[in-house]
């Protein structure tokens, strides 16, 4: 769920429903929405649970801090915030910019460092 969220998605329960809505840029691709869409249904008592506790505890918001495709501003007093460079997209953005879907391509996974 997770990682459909950092794609864009937002999901609802209601009773034992579960409603999952596209709020991203663009379309989403379905090779790799619709797997990840499929688990969810697989794990549906997993992921009610996971809605049901406190909204603040649903999801995190994922930045661009967090890829290793990010370079933060060397000597940045707030490196996480700071504005840096997106060697993916070749472009300046700011550490606590939204991430995009490259984050989930970064094989350097959720470390914040700009490796």
């Amino acid at each position: 769920m997770r990682r459909l969220a950092s794609i864009g998605y937002r999901f609802t329960l209601t009773g034992r429903t579960i409603k999952a809505k596209y709020g991203g840029p663009g379309k989403p691709d379905p090779d790799q929405v619709q797997p990840l869409l499929a688990l969810v249904k697989k794990h549906k008592e997993e992921a009610i649970s996971y809605l049901a506790q406190k909204p603040e505890a649903q999801e995190r918001i994922l930045t661009c801090y967090e890829c290793g495709h990010f370079q933060p501003a060397i000597n940045s007093p707030n490196p996480t915030q700071a504005w840096g460079h997106c060697r993916k997209l070749d472009r300046g953005r700011y550490g606590v910019a939204m991430a995009c879907d490259a984050l989930m391509e970064c094989e350097a996974g959720f470390t914040g460092e700009g490796s």
